[in-house]
């Protein structure tokens, strides 16, 4: 087997390779050979953890799930399991990608029962002032344990660290002098933190569609598959999404001034 090197390759690139490399799959199903099989999926498809941890530790976050009951390992090695045993249902290779997103929402949705409103904030958030975004900024910052214990499994130095960026968010006016201001005086870390407090605050379905649509290139065909819901629901929760933190931004940032 060929070795890999996806250091530089894209998202969808990395969806191509997991096409590339199903027969190969197939083959390890055949022989029984689970160890090679998982290694495998794990080299060509490694985003599909990173999605699993980034939504336990939404959920710990949020009071969905205590923290420490849960390991990201649990659900990995259980969507590995099912995906060996499981994968000669999938008929065109080109699935392979959004059907391990998909049983990994599966596996996730049986622990975790999420809120689908989380009404105070998405009621405030035109009504939140520069301070209260500001402290926000605080609490989240000093209330992350559980987001670094989750992400400390995973010791690979080579795993895809993604960071949230404007261009995702203002899809339709990118060259806004007021953007481009942000972009100037924040810097990109502080736009992440922002952008990444924001999407914890919102209910679950969004970040993780969000996620799915912005780090992972999926299409929304793609998603909706993922989550079994239509397409117009996919693009509405996108919408809704990048609205949101778009309200969030001009909250905290007003256009007259953006120092926080």
């Amino acid at each position: 087997m060929e070795n890999i090197d996806d250091t530089h390759s894209t998202q969808r690139g990395l969806h191509g390779l997991a096409a590339l490399y199903f027969k190969e799959l197939i083959r390890l199903k055949e022989d029984e050979d689970r160890e090679a099989f998982n290694k495998l999926v794990q080299t060509i498809l490694p985003d599909v953890e990173g999605y699993i941890a980034s939504r336990l530790s939404t959920s710990v976050r949020n009071g969905y799930i205590p923290k420490g009951k849960y390991k990201v390992e649990e659900f990995v090695n259980a969507l590995y399991l099912q995906a060996f045993e499981r994968i000669s249902e999938i008929e065109d290779e080109r699935d392979l990608p959004f059907w391990l997103f998909q049983k990994a929402d599966e596996l996730l949705q049986e622990t975790i029962v999420e809120e689908e409103y989380n009404t105070r904030f998405l009621d405030d958030i035109e009504k939140f002032s520069k301070t209260e975004w500001i402290q926000m900024q605080e609490d989240y910052s000093v209330d992350s344990e559980g987001e670094r214990t989750l992400l400390e499994e995973f010791n690979d130095p080579s795993y895809p660290k993604y960071d949230y960026q404007l261009v995702d968010v203002f899809i339709e006016d990118p060259e806004d002098e007021w953007i481009e201001k942000l972009n100037e005086e924040l810097g990109g870390d502080q736009m992440h933190k922002h952008i990444n407090m924001v999407l914890h605050r919102l209910p679950a379905p969004m970040k993780s569609i969000y996620d799915l649509a912005v780090n992972q290139r999926f299409s929304a065909q793609e998603i909706s598959k993922i989550k079994g819901i239509s397409v117009d629901e996919v693009e509405s929760y996108l919408i809704r999404t990048r609205k949101h933190i778009r309200t969030s931004f001009k909250g905290r940032y007003p256009q007259r001034n953006v120092q926080s």
